[in-house]
């Protein structure tokens, strides 16, 4: 008569053995696949962002929308730029990475949260002599010129036809908080949500922009914007994704960026800062560049 024969030990582990190997194989493919898919959903909400955007600017003469940062009621969160853009695209699902994990704060009820900000960079005027600051972004801060909240720079808003560059000139980029120490985050990480004008605009030169350790754009630390970059200063845009950061540009094209691609630091170390528009540190964030 034949004997059912087990397992010994020793072929037990070697089993055990062979799947912790295969696990430890698999498991960061499945990882990066899970990362590779959020990237692909950022990619497509940035470019949804960008598109609407588009369409929003053929019904108003070419213009893009712009954050209206201090209407009558003295709130301002009906005139952000994602509210204005919410017609075009539909839904806020679109607004928030899928991989960001920080949460919405404020004293009042200031929205979903999101995750892309646009870019409304200003900088000063230097040469020859200080002439204010001046709107270089594509997507501006605005608001009424005695507020007291946006008197102290350049109004208005720009046409895609005013881009020098328009397919290397950001529109969106992915960025889910401000720098450490603004005015906008009070050292939590936290940020208002969608109906708020002011974090969903980089302008590079307020307290939502610029903190004690440095500013929202790589090269921006210490001193910001009136100092040389800091050439180990990563910014706060985000790098989830491989280092990379999704982002729309003007012509409604996106990609995933190095946050360090999209400034000239050569140029703002030569000059010896980065808040000035002479400087060519801003790059691919300044619409009236020509080259």
């Amino acid at each position: 008569m034949s004997k059912n024969r087990a397992f010994t030990l020793i072929e037990l582990l070697v089993v055990i053995a062979i799947i912790a190997i295969l696990a430890a194989i698999l498991f960061p493919v499945f990882a990066q696949a899970k990362t590779a898919a959020k990237r692909t959903q950022s990619l497509s909400n940035i470019k949804q962002l960008g598109t609407a955007s588009l369409i929003y600017a053929t019904d108003y003469d070419d213009l893009f929308v712009s954050s209206y940062a201090s209407p009558s009621n003295s709130f301002g969160w009906q005139q952000s730029w994602i509210m204005l853009t919410l017609p075009y695209m539909k839904s806020y699902g679109i607004v928030k990475d899928p991989t960001d994990p920080f949460k919405t704060t404020s004293s009042y009820d200031s929205g979903p949260k999101y995750s892309y900000a646009a870019n409304g960079v200003i900088a000063g005027q230097c040469s020859p002599s200080w002439g204010g600051w001046r709107f270089r972004g594509v997507i501006n801060l605005n608001g009424p010129s005695d507020s007291g909240s946006t008197n102290w720079y350049e109004n208005g808003t720009r046409s895609q036809t005013g881009i020098g560059l328009v397919a290397d000139t950001i529109l969106f980029v992915t960025r889910s908080r401000n720098p450490k120490g603004s005015t906008k985050d009070p050292d939590q990480n936290l940020m208002e949500g969608a109906f708020s004008p002011w974090g969903s605009i980089i302008n590079q030169a307020s307290g939502m922009d610029i903190g004690p350790d440095g500013g929202t754009l790589p090269g921006q630390g210490p001193g910001a914007p009136w100092s040389a970059p800091a050439q180990q200063y990563p910014g706060v845009i985000d790098t989830f994704y491989a280092g990379g950061s999704p982002v729309v540009y003007a012509d409604s094209h996106a990609k995933s960026v190095k946050p360090f691609s999209t400034v000239d630091l050569a140029k703002g170390i030569s000059y010896g800062n980065t808040g000035c528009a002479e400087a060519g540190y801003l790059k691919q964030w300044d619409a009236l560049r020509t080259e």
